[in-house]
């Protein structure tokens, strides 16, 4: 054949592809090369004769093309002898084409080489390998080695950047165990090697011209690429877990990004499945909670990796690449990639790497290791902190040291030792300590590491950078220092957190070892002294980094104060828009208050001392105001005093949700050497604050001083009050082993000679106070419903607020004036005063009940009985008091216990025919009917039907379905449901599926399913109708798309799961066809889906509904539901296997998708039959065919055999349990993992 025609074609193609008019067509041209049955000889041929670069660049992906698909037709011998030639070419042509040629020919020989890696011979693999070492360690400029090294492991990795095989994930899985311990280790080494020479001759040519330095600058930088490759390589394993693991992947919702590299990547330009991800997956994904940690190596990486010199070398090595960014045409890639490589060198880890050798144990080789490392980090620890560090320059340099401190002080703290002293184990900080000399000097320099950031920070809020920062990040804490410092603060908040949790097993141990411990007289260095002695040091320079960051706090609030003169009459940042700086600063304060527990006396007093001293310059300054002109000095002490009330706050109590919160142990031993209250400062600084609240109260109480009031500082005081009341007011003593007389007197009961009743009513009166002042301050009114709220929570507490007189004059209070109140609170407002009133005399329990109700009908009754309602039922005003009616009837639900249940159950019979006119009127109107539905959720949610009498459980029921009709008949009202996916509209079907799914908690208790119900059998097949309705309003009055919203989806599943898993034989009895067909839908959705409830509530119900079917048959069913089942169950079974045999899958799911999978299969063994045959007539070759023929011939046999199918099979259940998933996970995975070897490809 012509090639020079050939050719000619190729080079108008690419000068065609220059030009827009023609560009399209070019394209295609370019892009069908590789297709050509001559594509390699032609692509030769263009390589030796053409003069057009960008035609050497196509002819190359061409080759590349047809090797890849023509691999079995060209053999093996000729596909390495044209990988040799191409390679040869690089070497003789390296500095006589163009870079991008080059680099791709570097590729194409990276792709070819994969190619052929299984095939050949082991020989033949360490040759080349040992070319490019050799070419390596040459120092050709440019390297061809280097460069081919780099793609080849890149191809081999298996990542976004491997290039598309259309191959079995099983080929890609042997290339990755083949060449990871052995050849990439040798060119890891040679990588080594060059690094190890370019220091040598940067250190020999200081006065070398610059010509010279960009040689070695190049060299460095690509040594430092292969480098990079390694230390972020997801290494196999032996583990056959893991090995499972990475052949399914995992949840697209739980996959982590990865870094762009520098090089440039040659894949196809389609949308590639993410092999990275697949070796991240499953389980393992749970052992790395950090997104990028650096890999486990295996035992044959030690010998290379924890030896010295290469360890220092890195340090070294980013020092000499720092000169690299001088030159202005050097891309300034060294020194970032010389950072990446010591942050993953940091935390190198694991048994293998460590293992012990002939010569030294693995303790002995973890110091070792972790001495070199802390005598370089030191070195950095001081560089940085001699540099400017608020330059935008040195970013990269503070933010990589930080991180590299934190990978290593975390890495190593995890690390257990196996050094005993003392028959005790040694802890991972006492064997540092003990291990590294180093060790005192390494943490007392990151311990000013953190104070030097914290103080930088502060100087920018001095210097003329200030502006800028502000305009570009928003405010300082936004800027690089501050992330920088979360980096550190996480990072000694482990070593602390370590030295505690040692601390309270030590003690938890104590009593049983008292007399070993007392026999032993010797000076050996154990946990108890070395923590010991290290807790001293911490509490020193705890004191130090406070300081610090009080210092720093105070300074922004000055710097926020000046900005908002500046920006007078604009809206303040915090107006309820954005998150409250006790959410958003959560980790610092935590951080502060982990170091104030170090040492409670001084931590607490420095924050009583400011609280006190601003609380007296405020009184001074209301004293003495005369104009406007203090209103700055007001703002700067209300905002400081923020921020010290959140530090007090987060010292003296944790947070907590799941858990009763109780006051922290370093807080009880500071007191107990307390000798009164006076003396005792976690008592004075609560006190302090409930002064600070009360002056802050009575100075906006009179006009001319309401301008100085600060809604925000009300706010911080109450929710600092909501966070720590119900833990020290009335404590219960039985919670605490020993607790503080001095706490005791000023907070416990008067039993106990305490005065908790006297706080508790100053508090009272607080709440009275603010709601007359601040009446219009939605934000502040609701922290202090909050703090009711919680304090209601507390038994005793609630005792003692409802025995007050206060709490009477509260009560008429907020039912007299409850409509002068911001509306979004009436139902907060109503809940806490109905949970509170729980607590008192039953006489006076009804009473408050009774005026709580009489509140809520009047707000009906003052709307609804206008002889004008319907003509005005539109009026805004009349529709917000309605709002707000509905609003307080939710909150009287969510106060609901065993107390009020029987009154709040005769309030909802009593409001239901009320429910259903109002639903019917605001037929067209979305606020009304969504109020509706959301009273709705809360009685379905708090109303224990359990506890009242069969016939008023039927009349719940009947007044939910009630209810339920009417809401789908004003949906039906607007024609078609729309398909709006506003949060208003989302959050409707979320309350509406909420609802249903509580009621169906509520009813069946602890019944396993319906055929044995909790309840009377009649009752609960009524419960039945009206759940199986509410699934059904679910499909009718909401649009498809709606119902494939995340969130919704998520809430929509658990209830078909639970429906199918309690009520099947209602939904068979109740549920239209063509909802059936809509809720099989709903599970197809599921299958193989991004969020992981989904899925298993997916499978858990195809599962469920599988078995009832197979075990009962369809014969009862009408035609077009046994058509809609046998349609449906047809499409699962296909979109099952297909995701379970081709698509990335959260490896804990396999189990419960594979038992709906197999019970599919079981159903309508027909069609599982004819999905195999197709996948057989897709099988590219016939070695694959009868492999996969072998692989379910097996698995067949293995199912006939099963327990767990027999078990299904033989039940008697009348509603029979799904196939236990554990009892097929040994087959279902062996077939799984070959058939997904054959038929994944990438």
């Amino acid at each position: 054949m012509d090639y020079t025609q050939a050719l000619n074609e190729l080079e108008q193609a690419c000068a065609d592809f220059q030009v827009p008019a023609t560009r399209f067509a070019a394209e295609h041209q370019l892009q069908e090369f590789g297709k050509r049955p001559d594509a390699i000889a032609v692509g030769k041929y263009a390589l030796a004769n053409s003069s057009v670069p960008t035609a050497k660049f196509f002819a190359l992906r061409g080759i590349k093309e047809a090797v890849i698909t023509r691999y079995s037709v060209l053999g093996l011998a000729e596909v390495l002898a044209l990988r040799d030639e191409l390679f040869q070419l690089a070497l003789e042509n390296s500095r006589a084409v163009e870079a991008f040629v080059l680099d791709s020919l570097c590729w194409v020989v990276a792709v070819i080489t994969k190619r052929a890696w299984v095939d050949m011979p082991e020989d033949q693999k360490a040759l080349f390998t040992q070319k490019l070492c050799d070419d390596i360690v040459l120092h050709n400029t440019p390297c061809i080695g280097m460069i081919t090294a780099t793609y080849l492991i890149d191809e081999i990795a298996g990542g976004s950047k491997c290039s598309q095989f259309r191959l079995p994930w099983e080929f890609h899985y042997t290339c990755k165990t083949t060449f990871e311990n052995t050849h990439m280790l040798q060119i890891f080494e040679a990588a080594l090697k060059v690094i190890h020479r370019q220091l040598q001759r940067s250190t020999e040519m200081q006065h070398t011209p610059v010509s010279g330095s960009h040689t070695i600058a190049y060299e460095r930088r690509s040594a430092l690429h292969i480098a990079d490759r390694v230390f972020n390589w997801a290494f196999t394993s032996s583990d056959e877990n893991k090995v499972i693991a990475a052949s399914f992947g995992h949840s697209k919702s739980r996959s982590t990004g990865t870094s762009a590299k520098a090089s440039h990547h040659h894949g196809s330009s389609e949308d590639l499945e993410d092999m990275d991800s697949d070796e991240r997956s499953g389980t393992a994904i749970f052992e790395d909670e950090l997104q990028s940690r650096t890999p486990i190596f295996p035992r044959n990486w030690q010998t290379l990796l924890l030896n010295k010199e290469v360890l220092a070398m890195f340090f070294l090595v980013y020092e000499a690449a720092l000169g690299d960014q001088m030159h202005a045409y050097f891309s300034p890639g060294s020194s970032h990639l010389a950072l990446q490589c010591l942050v993953q060198i940091s935390g190198i880890r694991g048994k293998e790497i460590f293992a012990a050798t002939s010569t030294k144990s693995s303790d002995i080789l973890r110091a070792e290791f972790a001495q070199v490392i802390m005598r370089n980090q030191l070195q950095m620890i001081r560089h940085v902190c001699s540099m400017n560090l608020t330059s935008e320059g040195s970013e990269d340099i503070v933010v990589a040291t930080t991180q590299m401190i934190r990978r290593f002080i975390e890495t190593q703290l995890e690390e257990p030792s196996t050094t005993i002293v003392g028959n005790q184990r040694l802890h991972s900080l006492a064997f540092l300590v003990i291990g590294v000399p180093e060790a005192h000097e390494y943490f007392g320099e990151v311990s000013k590491f953190i104070c030097m950031l914290l103080n930088s920070a502060a100087g920018l809020l001095q210097s003329d950078m200030l502006q800028r920062i502000d305009d570009d990040f928003g405010d300082v804490d936004n800027y690089f220092v501050m992330q920088a410092f979360d980096e550190l603060a996480s990072a000694w908040s482990t070593v602390i957190n370590e030295i505690r949790e040692w601390e309270y097993l030590e003690e938890a141990t104590k009593s049983g070892e008292q007399a070993s411990a007392h026999s032993s007289t010797d000076k050996q260095l154990d946990n108890q002294s070395v923590l010991g002695s290290f807790m001293h040091f911490l509490v020193t320079t705890a004191y130090l980094i406070r300081s610090e960051y009080i210092q720093l706090r105070m300074l922004i609030c000055e710097d926020s104060v000046a900005s908002s003169s500046q920006q007078e009459g604009s809206l303040s940042i915090d107006q309820g828009l954005l998150a409250k700086d006790y959410v958003v600063y959560e980790d610092q304060l935590q951080f502060f208050a982990l170091l104030a527990r170090l040492d409670v006396r001084t931590s607490l007093g420095r924050l009583y001392e400011n609280l006190c001293s601003r609380c007296n310059a405020i009184q001074n300054e209301i004293a003495s105001a005369e104009s406007s002109s203090n209103r700055h000095t007001f703002d700067l002490l209300h905002e400081q005093m923020q921020w010290i009330i959140m530090m007090i706050g987060f010292t003296l109590c944790d947070s907590g949700t799941s858990e009763r919160v109780l006051i922290p142990k370093p807080i009880l031993e500071y007191s107990a050497s307390c000798q009164g209250t006076e003396q005792n400062l976690a008592v004075q600084c609560i006190m302090a604050m409930l002064k600070t609240l009360e002056i802050e109260l009575s100075s906006s109480h009179t006009s001319s001083n309401a301008d100085y009031g600060s809604p925000l500082l009300v706010e911080t005081l109450f929710w600092a009050l909501r966070r720590i009341g119900p833990v020290y007011i009335l404590p219960d003593l039985s919670d605490y082993h020993r607790i503080s007389q001095s706490i005791i007197t000023a907070f416990g009961r008067s039993k106990d000679g305490g005065n908790g009743g006297v706080v508790i009513r100053g508090i009272v009166d607080l709440i009275k106070q603010t709601f007359d002042i601040w009446s219009a301050e939605e934000d502040v009114l609701q922290m202090c419903v909050s703090l009711m709220l919680e304090l209601g929570q507390r038994t005793a507490i609630a005792q003692e607020i409802v025995s007050l007189p206060q709490f009477t004059l509260l009560m008429e209070f907020f039912t007299s004036n409850i409509g002068s109140l911001p509306e979004a609170i009436h139902g907060s407002i109503i809940e806490a005063l109905a949970l509170l009133a729980c607590h008192a005399p039953p006489a006076d329990h009804e009473q408050s009940f009774l005026k709580l109700k009489a509140l809520i009908l009047n707000s009906f009754n003052q709307v609804v009985r206008k002889s004008d309602f319907v003509a005005q039922q539109q009026d805004a005003r009349l529709v917000n008091q309605l709002l707000g009616g509905l609003d307080m009837i939710d909150g009287l639900l969510s106060a609901a216990n065993f107390r009020n249940l029987n009154a709040i159950f005769a309030l909802f019979f009593e409001i239901q025919p009320l429910l259903e006119q109002l639903l019917a009127m605001y037929s067209c109107d979305d606020e009304i009917p969504c109020q509706v539905v959301q009273v709705m959720e809360s009685a379905s949610r708090y109303l224990d039907i359990s506890s009242i009498s069969d016939e008023h459980m039927v009349r719940f029921s009947h007044g939910f379905r009630g209810l339920l009709q009417q809401y789908q008949k004003s949906c039906s009202n607007l024609q078609a449901p729309q398909p709006g996916n506003d949060i208003e509209s989302l959050s409707k079907v979320r309350t509406l599926i909420s609802a249903i799914s509580y009621l169906v908690h509520n009813e069946m208790g602890f019944a396993s399913d319906e055929s044995s119900p909790s309840i009377d059998k009649a009752v609960s097949d009524d419960y039945g109708e009206t759940e199986v309705f509410g699934l059904y309003c679910v499909y009718i009055t909401a649009h498809s798309s709606q119902l494939l919203a995340p969130n919704v989806l998520r809430m929509l599943m658990q209830l078909i799961s639970e429906m199918v898993q309690y009520r099947i034989p209602s939904l068979l009895r109740w549920l239209p066809a063509n909802v059936w067909g809509q809720m099989l839908d709903t599970l197809l959705a599921g299958i193989n889906h991004d969020i992981y409830d989904i899925g298993q509530r997916a499978y858990e119900a195809i599962s469920k509904l599988a078995a009832y079917v197979k075990v009962t048959g369809v014969g009862n069913m009408p035609d077009n539901l046994r058509s809609i089942f046998s349609h449906g169950f047809k499409q699962l079974l296909s979109k099952l296997l297909w995701a379970l045999l081709f698509s990335t899958f959260d490896m804990e799911l396999v189990e419960s998708a594979g038992s709906a999978l197999v019970t599919l299969g079981l159903l309508d063994p027909g069609h599982f039959q004819s999905c195999f045959s197709e996948l057989f007539a897709q099988a590219e070759a016939a070695a694959f065919a009868e492999r996969l023929s072998a692989t379910l011939a097996k698995f067949n046999a293995d199912l006939e055999s099963s327990d767990g199918v027999k078990q299904l099979l033989e039940t008697t259940k009348p509603i029979p349990d799904p196939i236990d998933g554990a009892m097929l996970r040994q087959p279902l995975f062996e077939f799984l993992v070959n058939t997904r070897a054959v038929l994944r490809t990438k």
